[in-house]
C-alpha cells in the first residue's frame, strides 16, 4: 500500500474461542509461518508512519491440510496447473510403450504388421486365380470347341481346383482380418481397463492335425480358444 511503513497480519483459531495464534509485522508484502492441520481467519492492516496500524481487512477463512514444505507445495501447485493429459490409449501397443514395456509394443506391432502382409498376400494370390483368363468359363467353352473334349474335360478340372484354392484365400483373409482385428480390440483392453492381476491369452488351434499339408490344403485355422487368469 502506498505510504505505508510496514504490515500487521493476525491469525486466530476458526472455532471458538477464536485464540490469537499469530500478530506479527512485516515490511515486505509476503510472510512465512508454520501453523498444524485446521481451520483459521485471518487479517491484515497497514502500517501507518508511526507504526500503527489502519483499518484491518475483514477475518477471511482458510484450512490447513498439512504441514508441507514451501517446495512441495509450489511443486504440487505448479503440477495442478499443468493441462492433464488423458490416460487413454487409442493406439495398439501404445499403453506397453509408455509404460517402458516396449518388447510387449514391439509384439503388438509386429503381429499387426505381420497380419496385414499375410492378409495381402492372400488378397493378391485370390486376385490371380480371379483374373486368369483359363478360369473362364466362356474361354473354356471355346478351347473344347476347338480341341478335344479331354482338353475341356482337363480344363474344367483345373478350374474346378482354382475355385477351391480361390475359396481358402478368401477364407484365410476373413481369419486373418478377424485376428487383427482381436488383436487391436485386446491390446487396448488390457492397455485401458485389465487390471495387472489378470491376464487374458487367446490360443488358435487347426481343425485338422497339424501339418504343413493339412495348412495348404485346408488354409488356416478357424478355432480359437480365449483362456482368462485371474492371480490372487
Amino acid at each position: 500500500m502506498k505510504g505505508s511503513r510496514g504490515y500487521i497480519v493476525e491469525v486466530r483459531g476458526a472455532a471458538p474461542p477464536q485464540t490469537t495464534i499469530l500478530e506479527k509485522k512485516v515490511q515486505e508484502n509476503e510472510i512465512e509461518f508454520r501453523l498444524e492441520s485446521g481451520s483459521y481467519e485471518y487479517r491484515i492492516a497497514a502500517l501507518n508512519r508511526f507504526g500503527k496500524p489502519s483499518a484491518f481487512t475483514p477475518w477471511t477463512g482458510f484450512k490447513v491440510e498439512q504441514d508441507r514444505p514451501k517446495e512441495i507445495a509450489l511443486a504440487e501447485k505448479e503440477a495442478a496447473s499443468k493441462p492433464k493429459v488423458s490416460s487413454r490409449v487409442f493406439v495398439p501397443g501404445w499403453g506397453f510403450y509408455r509404460n517402458g514395456e516396449k518388447l510387449k509394443a514391439m509384439s503388438v506391432w509386429g503381429g499387426l504388421a505381420a497380419l496385414a502382409v499375410l492378409g495381402n498376400a492372400e488378397r493378391e494370390a485370390g486376385n490371380r486365380l480371379a483374373s486368369d483368363s483359363k478360369n473362364d468359363p466362356k474361354v473354356i467353352g471355346i478351347l473344347g470347341m476347338q480341341t478335344s473334349p479331354l482338353v475341356a474335360a482337363y480344363l474344367w478340372e483345373e478350374r474346378s481346383h482354382h475355385k477351391s484354392q480361390y475359396d481358402m484365400h478368401q477364407r484365410n483373409q476373413f481369419v486373418l482380418g478377424g485376428l487383427a482385428l482381436l488383436t487391436v480390440t485386446f491390446s487396448l483392453w488390457f492397455e485401458n481397463r485389465l487390471p495387472p492381476d489378470q491376464t487374458v491369452t487367446l490360443k488358435v488351434r487347426p481343425d485338422t492335425p497339424f501339418a504343413l499339408t493339412s495348412i495348404v490344403r485346408e488354409g488356416i485355422a478357424t478355432k480359437w480358444e480365449l483362456d482368462y487368469t485371474w492371480r490372487f
